[in-house]
């Protein structure tokens, strides 16, 4: 177990840390937005119905005929929650010799670890879907990979978000790419999406840039692709001292989730972009 005591958090430290706390890096949790969620308290696994799109009706009916009556097609992506979780430990002194602020620092590296994290879970389980699309150039993205993704979705009959685009997970590095594209779209960004990583829409796509997608991968999807289930849902902890004399304090994490691709054909992975 990790013990943040006065001595590693050092003099320099607990000096700048009794100006402000100070936090080095940011990845909020940008996938949970675009997740089907569903929460079955203290559930072992959680299933999501999946029912295959029927045939088109395009057959006119025979007057004094029954009309033909379909069958239902449904598969059942089951998955199982795991637990996760983080803790940070600090001690009395190092609180008390960081004018306060070790317990505020903790607070908050733990409060973004946890976004992160989920964050992370997610790309990955979109990573791992099967329908993939080559980039027409290798090591660069273009519009027209995305082009093609749109095309993929749309033709599988994928329901759009809200906005009525889909949306591309992107690594800072494909986002350049394309940035001169974005020039001239710039406009469709404003305040609170982009503090959510949106930077911009583009060929029927929410452009998202998130470090923890791969570099050289771009993942595409639309309503249902990405399932998210939760049978604890992740929160903030705090276990006061426990031992002899009260000195050890734990500030942490903790959930029971799992996340996973729900309709693998709302998924499209572009691979070496």
């Amino acid at each position: 177990m990790a013990i943040n005591t006065k001595a590693v958090i050092s003099d320099t430290v607990v000096d700048l840390m009794n100006q402000a706390v100070i936090i080095s890096g940011q990845i909020p949790n940008k996938v949970d937005q675009f997740a089907d969620v569903r929460i079955e308290e203290r559930a072992n696994s959680i299933s999501f119905n999946v029912f295959s799109r029927m045939a088109l009706a395009t057959t006119p009916l025979t007057d004094g005929t029954e009309a033909t009556s379909a069958s239902m097609a449904e598969a059942k992506v089951t998955m199982t929650p795991a637990e996760y979780g983080l803790a940070i430990t600090t001690t009395s002194l190092a609180e008390l010799s960081s004018g306060g602020k070790a317990a505020r620092a903790a607070g908050e590296l733990v409060g973004l670890n946890m976004g992160e994290t989920m964050d992370k879970l997610g790309v990955t389980a979109l990573e791992a879907g099967t329908n993939t699309i080559a980039a027409g150039t290798s090591g660069t993205l273009a519009k027209t990979d995305l082009r093609a993704a749109y095309q993929a979705l749309v033709t599988a009959g994928i329901q759009k978000f809200s906005d009525g685009r889909f949306v591309a997970f992107v690594n800072p590095a494909q986002v350049s790419d394309i940035k001169d594209v974005y020039i001239s779209i710039a406009q469709n960004t404003n305040m609170p999406d982009a503090v959510n990583g949106m930077v911009g829409s583009l060929e029927g796509f929410t452009i998202i840039e998130d470090a923890n997608v791969t570099a050289g991968k771009v993942v595409c999807f639309g309503r249902n692709g990405l399932g998210k289930a939760v049978s604890l849902e992740p929160s903030m902890t705090v276990q006061p001292a426990n031992d002899n004399l009260g000195r050890l304090a734990h500030v942490g994490w903790y959930g029971v989730m799992q996340y996973g691709i729900v309709d693998n054909n709302a998924v499209r992975v572009i691979t070496g972009a």
